[in-house]
C-alpha cells in the first residue's frame, strides 16, 4: 500500500463513520447522513470506479442518487481521474476543488513554540469551527451553521481523537484535530481565527499535535490540503510532504462559490 493510498483509506473510513445509509452506484458507493444531510462533507458519491465515464455521465448519476439532497457531491480519489473530469464539472457549473495529501517525512525547518498550547475538549472548539466556516461559506445558513457544529462529534476514528488548542483570554483562536488508529494518525481541521493569523499559533498545535502524535509511537502521520491555498506551504516547513491528491466536486442550490 502506498502513502497515498494508507492516508486516503484512513481519511475514508472516518468518513464511513459518520455515514447513516448507503447506495450502490455504477461509479462507486453514495453515503449519506440524514440527520446532517446539507452537509455535503457527510453525504457524498465516492467516485471508485469513474473508468472512461465523462463528467456528464458522473453528474448524472449523482443528480439520480442524491436528488433529495440540497447539493450535489462527488470525491474522486486520484489526480489522474480528476485532472480528467475537472473540466468538465467546471463547464456544468459546478465547484471543483483539489486536496493534497501530505506525510510527515522530515523534521520542521524551525521548532515551533509548543509551550502555548493546551488540550482540549472536543466541546471548546464550536465557536472557532462555526467562524471559520462562515469565513469560507459566507452562504451558509444558520440551519447548516448548526450542522457543522454539531457533526464535528461524528467523526470519529477507531482510535481516540484528540484536540489541541491556542487560547487567548480563555478563547480558543487556533487550534487542530489529532485522530489515530494506534498506528496511522491524521492532523485535521488546522484553524486559526482571521484576527489571530500571522502569529506562529497553527504553526505551534500542528507540531503539538505531531510531537504527541511521535510520542505514542504513530508511524505514519499525514494531513490535507487545499492544493490552491497557501497552508501546504506552511506544512511542508513543517516537514510534509505532498504524496497524492483528491478531486471534489459540488453543485448547490446557489451555482458554483
Amino acid at each position: 500500500m502506498s502513502d497515498f493510498e494508507r492516508a486516503a483509506a484512513f481519511e475514508e473510513a472516518i468518513r464511513d463513520s459518520g455515514t447513516e445509509r448507503i447506495v450502490e452506484t455504477r461509479f462507486g458507493p453514495a453515503l449519506f447522513n440524514e440527520t446532517y444531510r446539507e452537509l455535503w462533507m457527510l453525504n457524498v458519491l465516492r467516485v471508485e470506479r469513474p473508468g472512461v465515464a465523462a463528467a456528464e455521465e458522473i453528474a448524472a448519476e449523482a443528480e439520480r442518487v442524491q436528488a433529495d439532497l440540497p447539493h450535489r457531491r462527488v470525491l474522486i480519489l486520484g489526480a489522474d481521474a480528476g485532472e480528467r473530469l475537472a473540466p468538465g464539472f467546471r463547464a456544468l457549473g459546478w465547484k471543483t476543488d483539489r486536496f493534497l495529501f501530505m506525510v510527515l517525512k522530515h523534521p520542521p525547518k524551525r521548532a515551533a513554540d509548543t509551550s502555548i498550547v493546551r488540550e482540549v475538549d472536543a466541546a471548546a472548539l464550536g465557536e472557532i469551527r462555526e467562524a471559520i466556516a462562515r469565513e469560507q461559506l459566507p452562504e451558509l445558513t444558520p440551519a447548516v451553521l448548526r450542522q457543522v457544529r454539531e457533526a464535528g462529534a461524528l467523526f470519529l476514528p477507531p482510535g481516540p481523537t484528540r484536540h489541541f488548542a491556542v487560547c487567548v483570554e480563555g478563547r480558543v483562536v487556533s487550534a487542530t484535530d489529532l485522530f489515530s488508529d494506534g498506528r496511522t494518525a491524521q492532523v485535521e481541521e488546522v484553524a486559526t481565527l482571521p484576527e489571530f493569523r500571522g502569529r506562529g499559533y497553527a504553526s505551534a498545535v500542528i507540531q503539538r499535535a505531531v510531537d504527541e502524535a511521535l510520542a505514542a509511537g504513530h508511524d505514519f502521520v499525514f494531513l490535507t490540503a487545499d492544493a490552491d491555498d497557501w497552508p501546504k506551504e506552511l506544512y511542508r516547513r513543517l516537514g510534509f510532504d505532498e504524496v497524492g491528491t483528491e478531486w471534489a466536486f459540488l453543485r448547490t442550490p446557489a451555482g458554483p462559490e
